[in-house]
Parts: C-alpha cells; sequence; structure tokens
C-alpha cells in the first residue's frame, strides 16, 4: 500500500529489493527510478505523508516510529509506539495510532511539536487493528478531522444442529 504526497504528484511507500525492505517515494508518472528514503529499518508497517507535505511517518524498527522529510535530509525519531500504523490530523500537527497495552488498545494522539502523547480511550480489544494481509493496516483520517477509519476483523466458529425437517 502506497500513500499519495498532498498534490499527488508523489507516493511513499514499503519497498522489499534483495531481502532488504525500505521506504520508498515515487513519481506517479512512472517516468523516473523510485528514490530510497530509508534503507532498511522500516519493519513491518506503512509509512503515511503528512497533508502538508513536510513529513513521512515511518517504523524504523518494529514496534519503533520516526519521521522523515520527504527529501529525506530531516529525521525525527518518535521512540517505542506499540501501534500497527500511525497518521496525521488534517493540519499535519499531530499524530494518531492505537498502541497495545495488554488487554487494552488504547486510541491516542501524540503531538509533532512537542512530542506529547494523550490517551484518547480505549477502543476495546474486540475492535483492536487487524488485517489479514500483512502489512495491511492503515488508519485514515476524514475530511472533517472527526473520525478515523482502519481495518479490523474476527474469526466465529460455530457447530448447529437444525431440527424439525422431515425424515425420508
Amino acid at each position: 500500500m502506497a500513500a499519495w504526497s498532498p498534490d499527488g504528484a508523489r507516493i511513499v511507500y514499503r519497498g522489499t529489493k534483495q531481502g532488504i525492505t525500505s521506504v520508498m517515494i515515487a513519481k506517479t508518472s512512472g517516468q523516473a527510478t523510485p528514490v530510497e528514503l530509508v534503507r532498511g529499518g522500516s519493519a513491518n508497517q506503512q509509512p503515511d505523508w503528512s497533508p502538508t507535505g513536510e513529513w513521512i511517518t515511518y517504523s524504523s524498527a518494529p514496534g519503533s516510529w520516526a519521521l522523515i522529510s520527504p527529501d529525506g535530509k530531516e529525521k525525527r525519531d518518535l521512540g517505542k509506539i506499540d501501534t500497527p500504523h500511525l497518521t496525521f490530523s488534517r493540519d499535519g500537527k499531530t499524530l494518531y495510532g492505537i498502541r497495545a497495552e495488554g488487554e487494552h488498545q488504547h486510541l491516542f494522539s501524540l503531538t509533532i511539536a512537542g512530542g506529547q502523547m494523550k490517551t484518547i480511550g480505549d477502543v476495546g480489544s474486540e475492535f483492536a487493528p487487524r488485517s489479514y494481509l500483512n502489512p495491511g493496516v492503515r488508519f485514515s483520517v476524514s475530511p472533517d478531522g472527526g473520525s478515523i477509519l482502519y481495518p479490523t476483523f474476527s474469526t466465529k466458529t460455530g457447530l448447529w444442529m437444525l431440527e424439525g425437517f422431515e425424515k425420508p
């Protein structure tokens, strides 16, 4: 899965070449070789592009997140955050995620400028972000900034007995 740049001219994605997973940027015109922003260490989560265009989130190591500028010149470590994805607020000043803490799944916000993390609420273990694809979790903020969309799934099994039908 890829994320669009705000102007639609480029995409950012996880790419694997010769067994090494990296954060890549490509022009959407398809007329240029993709650029490797971060070589290796991008773990198994999807990058996301801020709506202001100044930052890209990426998983720097399992359970750790960072920001990188699209030109690759600036990097900021966000530290250990047990979330499958981070997404930006509409103004690009805040990140949102759902972090696992034991049996709890906490929706949180993280300010980019100061790094303050605020727990918004527990979404419940049955609503934990999940996907049968790997990686397949991406959060998306609604246009009005009031909702977050993400995948979850569950499997159930059962045994049923049908009664009351006519025997031959």
